[in-house]
Order: structure tokens, then C-alpha cells, then sequence
């Protein structure tokens, strides 16, 4: 995923003026250093950032990762058992004429990804990932029925309790990855699906023990068939609400020749995942003391990963090599080729890939969560 905009994710605006950006740079954090406000702004620099969190929400991802089988069904529902033994598979078509030769699972429950929102009403927003594996094409839409379309499902449990549910939310993306290399003839897809405007009352801390996702998938055969998955749901409850089982956002803000550092040897900016101020009812979680980024540029290797250097906003403290930027933080991010191995003058401007992942508690018992999805920037030199 490469971004050469300013900010990065729906907590921030997706464009941002130069005085926004010295905004971030002038503000203070915590550590050692007394906020400042930047003329003509309102409040504090906590304040604005508060904000902005109000208005555009949290987003916390939880890794899942849990394998189910795939259920092959007729257009009446009809299960149709797999029959493997001595065929090797050949082609879609012959697959279609006889799909009990089809290979459907197992599958993959990745991720969810929530969203809390709309911080005066609460809302909430859930994207469910999936990875199917089938020897069938898979599509959007049954090429038999143009009514009938590719689905996910999801539902929200206490206990034993189904208190919130939808059966029919139109698949987001179905995308091809390629063949399963151990497995020549079974092709490999992800899909997303997205269901907004979920009340706060069934995803409120507490309210919850499991939020359970299944998807339903269309073949291009000229006879409809399906495959179904079951319900598999997240780990046991707590899972998104402990730190260290999910991946906060933090928030990095590249310098552009439109919106320059203020500091020459400075490349921009990084937000810690709560950013100075609480988001007050949007913070449905405990947030997580810290956040460890790392760095590297695009295309090597993941051994290159180094941790970021960052140090306080107005300070002239050296910078910190442990990667943590805490959770109310904004820092300076130190020109990249100070640190960054194989980094020269030479190499801006250029795409520099970042990685995250929460840090929670002391040392020496600090818990680390997942690594983040990669996001790769365009890094200026200035």
C-alpha cells in the first residue's frame, strides 16, 4: 500500500494545509515540553487533535486467524459432498460439470478491523477479511441470478445470545491472489465485507463476548452453486480490548515541498494512537502505552526493519532508538538517512515502508501485540 499524501488515516483530515501541519509541529507533548498554541488557532493543540478524534473515530485491528471448512451447496441448499479420491483436478469446466471434485476450504477468518464513531451517538463500523480457498472461480455475483450476490454475515453474541446480526452485507472486494502453491488448481482469494451504523449498545465494553463473521461465495458455473462458510468467531472475550491482541493506529505525517518541516533535518511528524487529548466516548478501549514503529526502505528485505528515531517537539534532547512513541505523543521524525542502512542523500525523494505494533506495560514485563499492515510514504529530503 504506498501513500504520498500528507495524512494517512480517517482520524485526519485526508488533506491538510501548511498551517495544519505546523500546527502538529508547534504543539507540545507530555514529556517535557509545555504545549504551545499556533496563532489564530482555538484552544490547544490537545484540544484540535481531541477533536479531530472525536469526529473521525478510533480504529483498532484485531488479527483472528481462525480456519473453518467450506460448505458446497446447490441453488436449494443442497450440499454436495467432495468426492476426490482418484482424480486429479484438471480445468474450471470440468469442475463445473462435477463439482464434487472441487476443493472449497479450508478457510481463513483473518481480521477484523473496528471502528468506533460519530463520538456524540456512537457508532460503530466492522470490516471483516477472508481468505477462501477453492478450486471453483469465484465472483461478485451469481452469473444464473444477477439478484443473488456474494455475502458476508455477521453476527454479535452474549453468551449464548445472538444480539445483533446481518445475514446479507454485500461483499466490499473478492480478489484473486493466485494458486495455492502447495495445491496446483486451487486458487486462492480474499474478500472484505463492511457493516456501519452498528449501535453502541451491542459493542460497548462488556456488551459483547464474540463477534462472529461467515461469508458466502458465488462460482462462475453455468449451474449455481456456492460455497458457504460456517460462523467462526473471534478469540474468547477480551480479544480488542487487551492491547496486546490488536493493532492501534498511530499516525504518521510525511513533510511535503508543500507542507515543509519546520526543521530542516526533520521529514515529518508521528501521532501516538491517542494523540495528546482522550476521544472521550470514541476510546472504547484501554489504550495501549506506546506504540513500537519500525522502518525501511520499500522494496528490501524485512531484516532492514530498524526502529524509527523520533524526539520531542521542541526539544534538543537526542533522538530515542527504541521506536515507542506513546500513546498522547507527537513527535519529530529525524531525516531518514541519518539511521536507516543504505539510506543516502541520493535516495530522496523515495518510498520508505513503516510497520507498528502496540507496546503495553513496564519493563520488564512489556507485552508486544502484532505487527500493522505495511504502509509505505514518500519520504522527502529537506
Amino acid at each position: 500500500m504506498k501513500t504520498t499524501f500528507s495524512f494517512c488515516k480517517p482520524m485526519f483530515l485526508k488533506t491538510f494545509s501548511l498551517l495544519g501541519l505546523c500546527v502538529l509541529l508547534a504543539g507540545a507533548c507530555r514529556r517535557d515540553v509545555k504545549e504551545t498554541v499556533p496563532q489564530g488557532a482555538k484552544g490547544t493543540v490537545s484540544d484540535l487533535l481531541a477533536s479531530q478524534i472525536k469526529q473521525q473515530g478510533h480504529t483498532v485491528t484485531v488479527p483472528v486467524n481462525r480456519s473453518v471448512p467450506g460448505i458446497l451447496t446447490d441453488a436449494n441448499g443442497v450440499e454436495i459432498k467432495a468426492n476426490l479420491s482418484g482424480r486429479i483436478l484438471t480445468t474450471p469446466d470440468e469442475i463445473c460439470e462435477d463439482p464434487s471434485l472441487a476443493v472449497v476450504g479450508p478457510n481463513t477468518f483473518t481480521t477484523v478491523k473496528h471502528t468506533i464513531y460519530d463520538c456524540q451517538n456512537v457508532k460503530h463500523t466492522l470490516i471483516l477479511e477472508w481468505k477462501i480457498r477453492s478450486s471453483f472461480d469465484l465472483v461478485m455475483t451469481n452469473p444464473n441470478n444477477a439478484s443473488q450476490f456474494s455475502k458476508g454475515r455477521i453476527r454479535i453474541k452474549s453468551g449464548t445470545t445472538v444480539t445483533f446480526q446481518d445475514l446479507s452485507i454485500p461483499l466490499t472486494t473478492l480478489t484473486y491472489t493466485g494458486d495455492d502453491p502447495n495445491e496446483p488448481g486451487v486458487k486462492q482469494y480474499t474478500l472484505t465485507y463492511t457493516k456501519t451504523d452498528i449501535p453502541d449498545q451491542y459493542l460497548t465494553e462488556g456488551a459483547y463476548t464474540a463477534i462472529e463473521g461467515s461469508a458466502v461465495v458465488y462460482t462462475d458455473c453455468a449451474v449455481t452453486y456456492l460455497i458457504t462458510t460456517p460462523y467462526a468467531p473471534i478469540s474468547p472475550y477480551g480479544t480488542g480490548l487487551d492491547p496486546c491482541q490488536r493493532i492501534d493506529n498511530v499516525y504518521i505525517t510525511p513533510a511535503t515541498p508543500s507542507t515543509p518541516p519546520l526543521s530542516t533535518i526533520d521529514c515529518g511528524v508521528i501521532a501516538g494512537s491517542y494523540v495528546v487529548g482522550s476521544p472521550g466516548a470514541c476510546q472504547n478501549y484501554v489504550f495501549n502505552m506506546a506504540s513500537q514503529v519500525q522502518v525501511k526502505k520499500a522494496g528490501d528485505p524485512d531484516a532492514n526493519y530498524v526502529n524509527i528515531q523520533s524526539l520531542v517537539v521542541g526539544s534538543s534532547s537526542p533522538a530515542t532508538t527504541d521506536g515507542l512513541v506513546y500513546y498522547w505523543e507527537i513527535r519529530r521524525m529525524p531525516q531518514l538517512q541519518f539511521y536507516v542502512p543504505g539510506v543516502t542523500n541520493a535516495s530522496f525523494p523515495g518510498d520508505f515502508t513503516f510497520r507498528w505494533r502496540n507496546a503495553h506495560g513496564t519493563a520488564p514485563n512489556t507485552c508486544y501485540g502484532p505487527w500493522s499492515t505495511p504502509v509505505t510514504y514518500t519520504i522527502y529530503d529537506f
